[in-house]
Formats: C-alpha cells, sequence, structure tokens
C-alpha cells in the first residue's frame, strides 16, 4: 500500500467514526465534527502532497474543502438521523396506547 492511500483510508476512517460518535452521542456534536473537520483536512492534504502532482497551495485548498465539506455532510446526516432516530419503546405496528405506559392509559 502507498502512503498516499493510507491517507485516504485514515481519512474514511475519521468519517466512519465521526458519523459513530454523533450517531450514538458519544460525545458532543460540535467537538465531535470540529476534530473531524481537522483530521480530515489534514489527512486529505497529505494525500494530496504525497501521491498526487501539486503544489502546497493546491494541496491545502482542496484539503479545506474537501476535508470540512465532507466532515460537515457526516456530521449533517449522523445529526438528522440520530434526531428522527424512533424511541426505544416504540414498536412497528404498534398502537399509541401499546406504547403508553400503564398508568397513563
Amino acid at each position: 500500500m502507498q502512503v498516499g492511500s493510507l491517507f485516504l483510508v485514515l481519512f474514511a476512517v475519521t468519517l466512519f467514526v465521526t458519523y459513530l460518535a454523533v450517531r450514538r452521542a458519544w460525545t458532543s456534536t460540535v467537538y465531535a465534527g470540529a476534530l473531524s473537520a481537522i483530521l480530515s483536512m489534514t489527512f486529505v492534504i497529505l494525500y494530496a502532497v504525497t501521491a498526487q502532482d501539486t503544489s502546497t497551495a493546491q494541496a491545502v485548498f482542496a484539503g479545506i474543502l474537501v476535508g470540512l465539506g465532507f466532515s460537515a455532510a457526516t456530521v449533517a446526516i449522523a445529526s438528522f438521523f440520530r434526531t428522527n432516530e424512533r424511541p426505544a419503546q416504540a414498536r412497528l405496528g404498534a398502537t399509541h396506547e401499546e406504547t403508553q405506559p400503564d398508568d397513563q392509559r
């Protein structure tokens, strides 16, 4: 495996862990998003410098654009699915009365 490919794998792993951290609320969304953005930008910049024939300015521009874009999309998607997740006690096909506690029926 070439060094550039390693940076792309680390970029993908960063996005995957970010998705899990936000979706499962392992930490605050802002903290996870900020750390993801920093790591994503770093890995894309390192990939562009090592695997592509680009200048440093092009690598930094691409790293910022791609790193922030993918991190923001990952956090937005994970947040959307976390807020729209069905509660644990809800069942498919259950009526409203079946999901209410006994003392509220």
